[in-house]
């Protein structure tokens, strides 16, 4: 007598021939089946792996091209003989699991190709099947894999449900990309009436994320920031470190000569900023840098790049200018 596995295998088989996977498309998806090549059907390799190398099997998957050549069309079958209300879930995860797999092994990196997975559950038990055919009947207020952008140039659909945007989460991503000292003047005082909106706590959690940020980004030192415990406290120090910075630059310039002062500074500056690796490739660009207004903007290119690249290039643009 046959075991249960034996069975199944022996129905497994019947579907593992391209003529019957054919037949079953045009029958149960004959809009798609259309667009397909079935000269081209061919059985992939079943055993789909996750990010956390968490491994799935899918019971049956075939790959085909489309007929266009514009891309490919994968079939992912499921042999089920009880009812199972989340198919719809596990189904979705084969899918995608297989897409991510084509990706990752660059079969559809080229421009332009497309990918469409066909699912089909494969009911030999008894009765109607009744469970759930998609994800948007399980899910009925969200569907998993649908997304809202949150940018600095955020979209109209990333209004609240009010028609009301709120500012911090787009305020905060302006800042990190900010490079003007005007800007970040301006988005650090945005920060501080949003913060505050939230009450003392959360302005002193803000205080410390944004001060790390402003130091990560060379903006400003670790020293200045160690003592700012609100975000008014970070506006404050960001400023001053803006004045002090002026200050230094008029004293050395007075001291050892305008010109001879800037071009020491500028050194400091560099060397404080990027390393041996900035000091080397200055020496070069200063004898590009007589004209004492491009000195000027030389070091205001210091407080705003964040690598000696983007640097020595925006300076060499100056000294074309």
């Amino acid at each position: 007598m046959e075991t249960p596995v034996q069975q199944d295998a022996a129905f497994k088989w019947v579907f593992s021939h391209p003529v019957t996977i054919e037949r079953l498309v045009r029958a149960h998806a004959p809009e798609r089946a259309a667009v397909i090549d079935f000269s081209t059907l061919e059985k992939i390799d079943s055993e789909l792996v996750g990010e956390a190398l968490v491994r799935r099997y899918p019971d049956m998957l075939w790959r085909a091209r489309r007929l266009d050549g514009t891309g490919d069309v994968v079939v992912n079958l499921e042999f089920q003989g009880r009812q199972d209300r989340f198919m719809a879930v596990r189904i979705a995860i084969y899918a995608l699991l297989a897409a991510q797999g084509l990706l990752r092994r660059k079969q559809l990196a080229r421009a332009g190709r497309s990918l469409e997975v066909l699912s089909f559950v494969i009911h030999h038990g008894g009765g109607r099947w009744t469970a759930p055919t998609n994800l948007r009947k399980i899910f009925t207020r969200w569907v998993p894999g649908d997304y809202r952008v949150i940018s600095p140039e955020e979209p109209e659909e990333g209004k609240g449900a009010a028609g009301v945007r709120d500012e911090l989460p787009r305020t905060i991503l302006q800042l990190e990309r900010e490079r003007s000292v005007e800007g970040t003047l301006a988005h650090l005082r945005a920060l501080q009436r949003l913060a505050g909106e939230s009450g003392s706590e959360y302005d002193r959690f803000m205080a410390g994320c944004i001060a790390e940020m402003l130091v990560s980004k060379g903006r400003v030192t670790r020293e200045r920031m160690k003592g700012a415990t609100t975000m008014a406290q970070v506006d404050i120090e960001y400023e001053r470190s803006l004045e002090e910075f002026g200050r230094k630059w008029f004293r050395q310039g007075r001291d050892e000569g305008r010109d001879e002062g800037k071009v020491a500074l500028l050194r400091d500056l560099v060397s404080e900023k990027f390393g041996s690796e900035g000091s080397e490739g200055l020496s070069a660009v200063l004898q590009k840098l007589r004209d004492p207004a491009r000195i000027s903007l030389a070091a205001t290119a210091v407080i705003e790049c964040d690598t000696p690249e983007e640097f020595f290039e925006r300076v060499r643009m100056e000294s074309r200018g």
